[in-house]
């Protein structure tokens, strides 16, 4: 699209329409309102100094400067009216301005003295450019596109004027230009080019408090973007009233249908219900007068296990075990529900550093999340859709894409942990349909010849019997996962030790987030022309 106001927008939205259709009206009308007092404002000048008004009427550039008056009104009249499409704003927009600057570049090029033609054509063409930039949101590189053709054409009506034998207008001497003539002449002007900078002023003032109404939603104001998921993307957030931090999911408008909303409002029914200290929280949910479906929950500050083996390489034994442990915790909770996540991987689980509780996990994003009994009027998936991470993916739901059960995501938190022991995915395919084939019909390798040293052997098997093939060669559950971990003789994890690397490491990995972009991770697709990461 051309304009900012559809840059967030499905397609071309009422909103995007309406707000370009008023933007179009108000140059229009300052247009119209502009050119009429200054062809008043040369008649009464003309009638003051002596000069014969009929005359001045009737000479070649006040024809066109009465058409550009003309054209300004009429454009003003038509975008005041009914609503028009978008296709027809557009072509309001480009060529109106643009059959505006050949009028006014003849009005001006007309004048008989040849210093003052060239002095209006230019003021004429840059009071139509500024106006429109000022006023119509539109990107750079259309405003540029449209200048450049006002710009050529005022360059071929400069040379017109000055060259060609039969232009109608003939060089005369100053003498001929009266001394209060060009004192009112230079007053218009000013005050035209000052009335267009305080029109800038005002839109710019506007723009900037529209754009402060539009980071409220509710009573919570956005911060930062932070995360963007299969159904959402996730800003910072303050409570008017409580002052208190929140996560804020928002489903963008271009993604507002039918399905989308359903999806939308099942991931936050399915994580309201979910109690458990290691699944993210709700606090709320709502929908604003444009629109826009939000939901709050608790705003975490801590690192993902992607940031975290992106920093550490490989984790300790004992601390994989302490996370993995926490995640089928949530899980547990979520599967007794009937609920399937269907997108665990290191980028949707939070490890969380403070006095409270060191390496303390939330899982996140429900945002694909299966509910195990039929829902009323069918799925919410269609049957060749993948919905999910390829890198994290079962095989199950690969070969059958609604086929996701509690054993998938089992799968997943084995691969997650085959992750934090190695500092790899399972399987590095380089295409989604490698990795793909890769979790239907390729063993994982053994942890300890992937990393090249001993591996706990209890620890291993746990996490190679998560990865088979056949969802029932799994851990038979989250709690039985989780308490195969335990069964595993390796000296624990104790929050002395977690205390002691986030002492250690934590304000340091704070400022290298603050200095990179978001890591490069897994993300969430639901096509399988994606990558497979």
């Amino acid at each position: 699209m051309c304009y900012l106001a559809s840059v967030s927008s499905p397609a071309r939205s009422t909103h995007a329409r309406s707000f370009l259709q008023k933007r179009l009206a108000l140059m229009y009308r300052v247009g119209f309102a502009l050119s009429a007092i200054f062809l008043l404002g040369v008649v009464v000048v003309r009638g003051l100094v002596g000069g014969d008004i009929v005359t001045e009427l009737t000479s070649p550039s006040r024809w066109f400067h009465v058409l550009a008056t003309l054209l300004t009104g009429g454009f003003w009249l038509l975008l005041r009216g009914r609503p028009l499409p978008f296709r027809t704003l557009e072509v309001v927009d480009a060529v109106g301005i643009v059959v505006l600057s050949v009028l006014l570049h003849f009005n001006g090029a007309l004048f008989p003295i040849r210093t003052v033609a060239v002095f209006n054509l230019a003021l004429t063409t840059g009071t139509a450019a500024v106006l429109r930039a000022v006023v119509v949101p539109s990107t750079a590189r259309r405003t540029l596109a449209l200048g450049s053709i006002t710009g050529v054409l005022a360059v071929v009506v400069f040379f017109l004027s000055a060259l060609h034998p039969r232009w109608p207008i003939r060089q005369t001497g100053p003498a001929d230009w009266p001394v209060p003539f060009q004192l009112i002449s230079l007053v218009l002007w000013l005050g035209t080019l000052l009335a267009t900078a305080a029109l800038a002023s005002r839109v710019i003032f506007g723009l900037r408090r529209e754009v402060s109404e539009a980071r409220k939603l509710g009573q919570y104001t956005l911060g930062a973007k932070i995360g963007e998921g299969g159904m959402g993307v996730v800003y910072r957030a303050t409570h008017g009233m409580l002052r208190r931090e929140t996560a804020l999911k928002l489903l963008p408008p271009d993604r507002v249908d039918a399905q989308s909303v359903r999806r939308f409002e099942r991931e936050v029914v399915a994580t309201a219900r979910l109690r458990h200290p290691n699944t993210v929280a709700i606090f709320d949910y709502g929908r604003t007068p444009e629109g826009v479906f939000y939901y709050a929950m608790e705003y975490l500050d801590g690192l993902t296990i992607d940031e975290l083996v992106d920093r550490e390489g490989p984790l300790p034994p004992a601390r994989v075990i302490w996370l993995l442990s926490q995640v089928c915790a949530s899980l547990d909770e979520a599967h007794h529900f009937g609920l399937v996540h269907r997108d665990i991987k290191p980028a949707n689980i939070m490890v969380i550093g403070h006095t409270a509780a060191y390496d303390h996990v939330k899982v996140l994003d429900f945002g694909l999340v299966k509910t195990l009994a039929a829902a009323p009027g069918g799925s919410l998936s269609q049957a060749d859709e993948l919905a999910g991470t390829p890198l994290y993916m079962a095989p199950e739901v690969i070969s059958k894409p609604d086929g996701a059960e509690p054993a998938s995501d089992l799968y997943a938190v084995a691969a997650v942990g085959y992750y934090m022991l190695t500092g790899k995915h399972v399987f590095d395919g380089r295409t989604v349909v490698e990795v793909c084939a890769d979790h239907l019909h390729t063993a994982p390798t053994p942890i300890h010849v992937r990393v090249g040293r001993p591996v706990p052997a209890e620890l291993e098997a746990v996490i190679m019997q998560g990865l088979a093939k056949a969802p029932g060669d799994r851990p038979a559950s989250a709690a039985a996962f989780r308490e195969a971990l335990a069964r595993c003789e390796v000296a624990p994890w104790t929050q002395d030790d977690a205390r002691a690397w986030w002492q250690a490491n934590g304000a340091a990995f704070d400022r290298k987030r603050d200095r990179d972009a978001d890591p490069a991770s897994a993300r969430t697709i639901e096509v399988t022309r994606a990558s497979p990461g």
